[in-house]
């Protein structure tokens, strides 16, 4: 169990500089006690559509989207860390692509 909250908590990490240090205008908000981790998108100013549309056509990542848990979900996806470190770098490699070719 130690290593495992270690492990989700390297991925976190990773998420949160990934995010800091290559796609700015999108936050990690810290996670309390859990593996699904919401990303703040709303400096992005997209409509909610327009964010979907983003990830999934531009980034191709397939995120929940933060709307469907109620309007305070608006601007938010929502990212399970609880994967092999591989996986995330390849899908904060993908969102940082894709943040460069059309947003940025």
């Amino acid at each position: 169990l130690d290593q495992l909250i270690g492990y989700l908590a390297g991925n976190l990490a990773l998420v949160r500089d990934f995010c800091k240090n290559r796609v700015p205008q999108i936050q990690l908000v810290e996670p309390e006690g859990t593996y699904l981790a919401w990303l703040d998108c709303r400096e992005l100013e997209l409509s909610q559509k327009d964010l979907n549309e983003f990830f999934v056509d531009k980034a191709h990542l397939a995120l929940n989207d933060g709307e469907m848990f109620g309007k305070e979900g608006i601007g938010f996806m929502r990212l399970n860390v609880a994967s092999p470190r591989c996986i995330i770098e390849k899908a904060m490699k993908q969102l940082a692509d894709a943040y460069q070719l059309y947003i940025k």
